[in-house]
């Protein structure tokens, strides 16, 4: 049975030059809504074996919009740690751009992670945290990544979005209203020119009469 766990937003930048999300997705070593723990090192056969790992959209398999290229885990305390990701959004489908969009601008708020356990006799451990019993995850086999509305774990943030330049798209057409500053300047020197030639052929007539 596969296992979503999710995980709130707390920031984003976006710089819009490549088709890249980079990402904290997952916070681990610390109890989660759930109450479960992730271990820090429980992704870590997956980053191995499983790269590239696909990027859904709200857990919709039949709505793939990227794939993880690049992930590790990173310590941020002493016993807490986040995944971070890198991840290329499929910007050859609308799926893929209206995910990017959404992440950019800030629309969509969380990531979540989903995942198997593939021996729980093995790979899951219960222990007591202040008089409370929670299950720690010691190994998982990580299936996928969402962008997601509603979350269960504490400090995540995306770290940029970039959008990469698409080759194939409609060239910007010239406005046709718009005009050369620098043949107007041209002019108008010699439109001065010829007024001073005027002037002065005038001032001549005037003095022979």
């Amino acid at each position: 049975m596969k296992i979503n766990k999710t995980f709130k937003l707390e920031g984003i930048s976006s710089d819009e030059e490549s088709g890249v999300v980079e990402a904290y997705v997952n916070t681990m070593g610390i109890p989660d809504k759930d109450n479960d723990i992730i271990a820090p090192d429980a992704f870590d056969k997956s980053i191995v074996n499983n790269l590239p790992i696909p990027v859904l959209s709200g857990h919709d398999q039949s709505a793939l919009v990227g794939k993880v290229i690049t992930a590790r885990a990173e310590p941020i305390t002493t016993d807490e740690y986040q995944l971070y990701a890198k991840m290329q959004m499929n910007m050859d489908t609308q799926a893929g751009r209206d995910a990017f969009s959404n992440i950019a601008g800030d629309f969509v708020r969380e990531w979540s992670v989903g995942f198997n356990i593939p021996d729980p006799e093995k790979d899951i451990e219960y222990v007591t945290v202040e008089k409370e019993t929670i299950r720690k995850i010691k190994n998982l086999d990580w299936v996928e990544v969402s962008a997601v509305i509603r979350g269960a774990s504490p400090m995540t943030s995306t770290i940029s979005a970039k959008q990469e330049p698409n080759e194939r798209s409609v060239p910007t057409q010239p406005d046709e209203t718009a005009f050369d500053t620098t043949e107007v300047a041209s002019d108008t020197e010699s439109l001065e020119k010829q007024i001073e030639v005027t002037r002065l052929r005038l001032n001549l007539k005037n003095k022979e009469v």
